[in-house]
């Protein structure tokens, strides 16, 4: 890719997109950044249609970049755009949308390889269609409950080794002015009140596991598997609730959990998946969720496990 460009459509102190950005460097492949918080105050674009699309310039903090030579991208979480202050709020809502859909409708009309599209990944997020995809794949998933029946609610919580409460979708809170992340929560039948009514609510079997891990899967490569222990009951129903109590190693994936992640991000038409299992004493691998934008990183720096080369050899188009 001499001429060429991978765009990586990141926060630029995204560790994810850096930790792929270094990995393509090795690779003598050049990256071209662009962050949507630089826009418009530090970046801007001047594109015109013909016959093979849009063509044109990206200038950005760091340089520009011809719209013609981005033959990938890696897509992370875009962040807000940086209007003026001056701007009224209806003037800044109508500037987010045609920003948002500007850029949105431009870079997907890219002849280009992404790491995961957009479209695809807006699906993915749906956490019902992760679930479905899953079983349909193959995956060993917990009883799940989707309901805003109380009565139902108190029936699956006094049923197996209890249940467990996960939000859908949002999973920050604000409550007394502080942002709180919604933890995977026991659930007492005696506590399910009306207020279950109000909305959907998920309810899950309690799988009582050993330990967690993370597998980080490419469509058609190699899956890397990190096994996240502790000792504190708190961090094992969630371990996002103890990271200082975390301990981690790498580990094999069993060879059908292999193939039901490629089926998976097959199905959803995604090039990369970020699996949380739930793995029990009698070693079933016990499917939780798959978030396409989930942080592996630090699974990385922490035992040396090769995603970033996996991730960039996507993008690049190497041979598996």
């Amino acid at each position: 890719m001499s001429a060429e460009t991978v765009l990586m459509l990141a926060e630029r102190d995204d560790r994810e997109a850096v930790y792929v950005s270094d990995a393509l460097a090795r690779r003598g492949v050049g990256t071209t950044w662009f962050d949507t918080a630089w826009f418009p105050s530090q970046a801007g674009v001047s594109a015109r249609l013909g016959r093979d699309g849009w063509y044109g310039e990206i200038t950005t903090p760091e340089g520009a970049v011809r719209l013609e030579t981005i033959r990938a991208v890696y897509y992370r979480q875009s962040q807000p755009f940086t209007f003026p202050a001056c701007l009224s709020e209806p003037e800044r809502r109508f500037a987010t949308v045609e920003a948002r859909f500007g850029f949105g409708g431009m870079f997907m009309s890219l002849r280009a390889r992404w790491v995961s599209h957009p479209a695809r990944l807006a699906d993915a997020e749906y956490r019902p269609l992760q679930m479905a995809t899953a079983a349909r794949c193959g995956f060993r998933t917990p009883a799940s409950l989707l309901t805003n029946h109380p009565g139902d609610a108190r029936e699956f919580g006094r049923s197996g080794d209890g249940a467990v409460y996960k939000a859908i979708m949002h999973k920050l809170i604000s409550e007394d002015d502080q942002v709180k992340l919604i933890y995977t929560t026991p659930v007492d039948p005696v506590t399910i009140d009306d207020r279950v009514a109000t909305t959907l609510h998920l309810f899950q079997g309690n799988v009582p596991k050993t330990h967690d891990v993370r597998v980080v899967a490419t469509r058609y490569g190699p899956v890397h598997a990190v096994a996240i222990h502790t000792v504190d009951p708190a961090a094992r129903q969630d371990f996002r609730t103890g990271y200082d109590t975390l301990t981690y190693e790498i580990t094999r994936v069993p060879a059908d959990v292999t193939a039901s992640c490629h089926a998976y991000l097959k199905t959803l038409g995604l090039e990369l998946g970020v699996f949380d299992f739930s793995v029990t004493d009698d070693g079933t691998w016990w499917f939780l969720e798959c978030g396409p934008g989930s942080q592996w990183a630090w699974l990385e720096a922490e035992t040396g496990a090769p995603i970033a080369d996996a991730i960039a050899d996507t993008l690049i188009g190497a041979p598996v």
